[in-house]
């Protein structure tokens, strides 16, 4: 079955929240009220939230977590998994350890690996492969014992110079040797930018498929953009996909925008 989820910032403000850091608890009411089955957290630090309230509102409003959005941490505070710098690849794998412990803490949803595994670009691709694979598996080893899953987000070339097609997190997956609690992270506007045919990346890599985020070709509400929506839930439940599509969208043409027509966009093709 395929359940939903909506992207909401439970600490700094952030472009794909339509509620300030700040107002969370009406996000996360956003969220109920609009159908979705479930949020999808973003963070940067954990130890600096209150765990304990977060862990009371999603008891009081019933509501699951889909999982847990960490490349804020890089954008604010410069820590990357693949930095030929030991004190980055240090702290960006520390706090990846605390936001797996902050996803057990909240039902054990997936803990995001996007940006904060670094841009990539600043050393030759062979040294940071190295690296990331390198310090993805002290990761996934410490996730694996708490039993959380992780997503491996390919992101498209303008944002990140590695890793930016589907057939290219496939590939690292390959040369992990399939790692049982690494999976891919797929999102319609990457691909959309990246992959040939974004029908077939999901027939040929679906199966390794741990999330799936949606957004449109201008990263906007499903239906304001060209890509086919209807035909890429089809295709996922050809596949039998099983897990959350959750909504990560730019606040255009404002976040008010967003907060009205959401809900019924992702009900219209679901």
């Amino acid at each position: 079955m395929i359940y939903t989820s909506a992207s909401i910032s439970v600490q700094y403000d952030n472009v794909f929240s339509p509620f300030a850091g700040k107002d969370w608890e009406n996000g996360f009411r956003w969220v109920k009220d609009s159908g979705f089955d479930a949020v999808e957290i973003i963070l940067s630090d954990p130890g600096l939230l209150d765990v304990a309230h977060i862990q009371h509102t999603l008891s009081r409003m019933n509501m699951k977590v889909s999982t847990i959005s960490t490349g804020q941490a890089t954008g604010m505070e410069d820590i990357e998994m693949s930095s030929v710098c030991e004190i980055s690849r240090v702290a960006a794998r520390n706090r990846l350890f605390a936001d797996i412990d902050f996803s057990e803490a909240v039902g054990g949803p997936n803990v995001t690996i996007g940006l904060i595994r670094g841009r990539g670009g600043r050393q030759e691709e062979s040294i940071e492969r190295e690296l990331l694979i390198r310090e993805l598996k002290y990761v996934a080893d410490y996730a694996k014992k708490k039993g959380i899953r992780l997503n491996l987000e390919p992101i498209n070339r303008y944002e990140c110079k590695r890793i930016n097609s589907t057939q290219e997190a496939y590939q690292l997956l390959k040369d992990m040797d399939f790692p049982e609690n690494v999976g891919i992270l797929f999102d319609t506007f990457h691909s959309n930018i990246e992959d040939p045919d974004t029908l077939q990346a999901i027939r040929d890599y679906g199966k390794y498929f741990f999330h799936v985020h949606f957004a449109d070709s201008n990263r906007q509400i499903p239906g304001e953009g060209h890509i086919p929506f209807r035909e890429i839930v089809k295709t996922l439940k050809d596949i039998n996909y099983e897990g959350y599509i959750s909504l990560e969208v730019l606040n255009r043409p404002h976040a008010a925008h967003v907060i009205e027509y959401a809900g019924k966009a992702i009900k219209s093709i679901i």
